[in-house]
């Protein structure tokens, strides 16, 4: 599970409000969504994505493990006055909504199999799986590879698993803002770059100036991005029974 602390969620904002690269996601994934649907945001984290789906949703319900986001995002669903949020602190692979979700959204998030199975118990609609098409992890100094819950290694477990699907890619702008180069070395510190690494030279070397308000450097990652879209119906028995 991600770590969330005080310098995570700091970073995450910091990404979220300044380069607003959430709102391009919702755009991608609205027209694959029921109209005024009833929605659930699986794993949400500071939850973004939630607020800005929530606009063309009947009712969004966003969950997550971790308390630390989810009471940040209760201070913006109020600050933005979002009143079909529904915010909920649980584990979504053993809670069972009153009824099915029309559609669940799992951003960076889930096992397949795990996944499909909430959907199959939880969805009467579609699932879409927002999955990384890059194999090195963007925020490391050294190219680290992406060991898991990559788009390639999910098409390759579907197909696996004989569960039909749709799929489209697209390209995003999902660098990171940063108000000193001392704030960029604890940024690559906190994703396992050694210390010895984090010369003055080499954290500066990885920027670009930035002209966004208060943040004079920025860490460039165009990434694609690549959703998959099941239907409920179309996951196995033997995914739940398994």
């Amino acid at each position: 599970m991600f770590c969330w602390t005080e310098e995570t969620i700091r970073f995450r904002r910091d990404a979220a409000e300044a380069v607003g690269y959430d709102a391009s996601i919702a755009a991608q994934l609205k027209p694959w969504l029921p109209e005024h649907a009833r929605l659930c945001d699986a794993g949400c984290g500071l939850g973004y994505l939630s607020l800005a789906l929530a606009g063309s949703c009947a009712h969004v319900t966003a969950v997550d493990i971790a308390p630390a986001p989810l009471a940040v995002l209760r201070q913006q669903a109020e600050r933005t006055h979002t009143a079909n949020l529904t915010v909920t602190e649980g584990d979504i692979f053993t809670m069972w909504p009153a009824e099915p979700f029309d559609a669940m959204i799992f951003c960076f998030f889930g096992r397949v199999r795990e996944t499909l199975a909430a959907v199959r118990a939880q969805c009467k609609g579609t699932a879409v799986l927002v999955k990384k098409n890059w194999e090195r992890h963007r925020f490391s100094l050294n190219g680290a590879p992406l060991k898991r819950f990559t788009y390639a290694r999910t098409l390759d477990e579907l197909d696996t698993l004989g569960v039909p699907y749709h799929t489209f890619t697209f390209l995003l702008d999902m660098g990171q803002p940063f108000r000193s180069l001392q704030d960029a070395a604890l940024f690559f510190r906190l994703y396992g770059a050694p210390e010895a690494e984090l010369t003055p030279e080499r954290v500066r070397a990885q920027l670009v100036e930035s002209a966004l308000p208060g943040f004079p450097y920025y860490l460039p990652a165009e990434n694609s991005l690549g959703v998959i879209l099941v239907d409920a119906g179309d996951i196995p028995d033997s995914i739940v029974d398994g």
